[in-house]
């Protein structure tokens, strides 16, 4: 069988132009593959920078959507705020002169 192959022309799987075919298809696919990477950076380049532009324009309906108080609103909340601060103040300083006058009658009973 194997001699009508032979004289019938047809060549055996492992013959050496064969050989050359297989790897100047190999060569040819890696071109192929260095090229759809090239296709698929350039994508990815594209999604990222729809991203960017997707992420300011909800940024910007995002802002559109706040509430933003008053003057008067943000005034009175100053007041509210410097009322508290002087409050907690007063405590402290009310503290701290205690533990201050303790201090000194502890030192004077240790003298």
């Amino acid at each position: 069988m194997a001699d009508k192959k032979k004289k019938s022309g047809a060549k055996s799987a492992h013959t050496p132009n064969s050989e050359k075919a297989a790897k100047k298809a190999d060569k040819m696919s890696g071109k192929t593959v260095a090229t759809a990477k090239g296709v698929n950076k350039a994508a990815k380049a594209e999604k990222k920078s729809k991203k960017i532009s997707r992420f300011f324009h909800d940024l910007k309906v995002e802002i559109k959507k706040i509430v933003w108080p008053t003057p008067h609103t943000v005034w009175k909340n100053v007041g509210i705020v410097v009322a508290v601060i002087a409050v907690v103040g007063v405590c402290v300083f009310g503290l701290d002169e205690a533990f201050t006058h303790l201090l000194h009658q502890f030192m004077n009973v240790a003298v």
